[in-house]
């Protein structure tokens, strides 16, 4: 897959990004000759979680991971984020399903930790930012929604 930038940075049109121009300047990028500016080659199998064949952000990349199951997520996290499953050593079926029980607690461990410091960094921001108290009749009104 080949990444080009298509000199974007000449194509700006909001203010801050425009003010970047201003402190930048974009006639001395080695790059502006080109056709297509800055290109870079990178294959799939070096950069695998960076570089999808199906473009993230796409319709058909959010259709294709939603026909994804439960257990195939679960897999694919075991395997490429926590590692356990990469190259596993398995010499019975006994130390097999040890070793897949081992995978699942350590990712359901993962994900409740996550979890939990996601909602500790809400309720921090909640503490931080004080929002004004709510009168209790509208917040029922909120909750039924």
């Amino acid at each position: 897959m080949t990444f080009c930038c298509f000199k974007q940075c000449l194509k700006l049109r909001e203010t801050p990004l425009r003010n970047l121009q201003g402190s930048y300047n974009i006639s001395q990028c080695p790059h502006i000759l080109n056709r297509t500016g800055f290109a870079k080659h990178m294959s799939i199998k070096e950069y695998p979680r960076l570089i999808n064949e199906i473009p993230r952000g796409t319709k058909r990349y959010d259709t294709i991971k939603k026909l994804r199951s439960a257990a195939e997520r679960a897999n694919s996290t075991i395997k490429e984020d926590i590692k356990i499953l990469e190259k596993p050593r398995v010499l019975s079926g006994f130390r097999s399903n040890i070793l897949g029980q081992m995978a699942a607690i350590t990712l359901l461990l993962k994900r409740a930790l996550s979890f939990i410091v996601k909602i500790t960094t809400q309720f921090r921001k909640g503490l931080h930012l004080r929002p004004p108290p709510i009168p209790k009749s509208i917040q029922n009104i909120i909750q039924l929604e």
